[in-house]
C-alpha cells in the first residue's frame, strides 16, 4: 500500500518540538477526537528516553476519549539521526503499522514529516482506512500549526 505522507512547516525550533515529543503530545495532536491510553510511567516520558527495543505497552485508541476503536501494541521505537523516529507496531485493525516522524530545521522554524505505512488485517479494509488515517494525520498537523504557528511556504 502507498505510504501516507503529511508535511508541515512550523514556527518552532526543531530542537524544541523534538524535545517535547511524548504520548502526551501525541494525545494533544489527536485531540479532541481520539486519545491513546498509556501506563502512568509512559504518559509524559519523552520519546527520546524510551529505552530498549520493546515491545513497550498496549494502548487503547479511544474515540472522543471514551469509546475503544482499536488496541495498539507498541512494538519498537527506533531513534535515528538527530530528530527522527520509526515506530513499528501492530493493532487489532492493522497487522503491521509503521510511523516515521522526521523533524528538521528550516529557516524560521522546522519541518515535520510524518510517513505512515500500514498492512490491515483484512485486505479490503485498507481502502477505507487510508482516507481515515490521512484525515487523522492532517488533523494532527493542523493541531501542531495551531500550537506553534505555521511558516509561510
Amino acid at each position: 500500500m502507498q505510504p501516507i505522507v503529511v508535511t508541515s512547516k512550523l514556527n518552532v525550533r526543531a530542537e524544541t518540538l523534538w524535545g517535547e515529543q511524548s504520548i502526551a503530545t501525541v494525545n494533544y495532536e489527536l485531540g479532541p477526537w481520539l486519545r491513546m491510553t498509556a501506563p502512568p510511567a509512559w504518559r509524559h516520558l519523552k520519546l527520546r528516553d524510551f529505552g530498549g527495543a520493546g515491545p513497550y505497552f498496549k494502548s487503547w485508541i479511544l474515540l472522543l476519549g471514551l469509546f475503544p476503536v482499536d488496541r495498539h501494541a507498541f512494538g519498537t521505537l527506533t531513534l535515528g539521526g538527530e530528530r527522527r523516529f520509526v515506530e513499528a507496531s501492530s493493532s487489532w485493525v492493522n497487522r503491521a503499522w509503521r510511523h516515521e516522524r522526521a523533524v528538521r530545521a528550516v529557516d524560521g522554524g522546522c519541518e515535520v514529516v510524518d510517513t505512515v505505512c500500514m498492512l490491515p488485517r483484512l485486505p479490503l479494509v485498507g481502502a477505507l482506512l487510508r482516507p481515515l488515517y490521512l484525515f487523522v494525520f492532517r488533523h494532527r498537523h493542523a493541531r501542531l500549526k495551531r500550537r506553534h504557528g505555521a511558516l509561510d511556504d
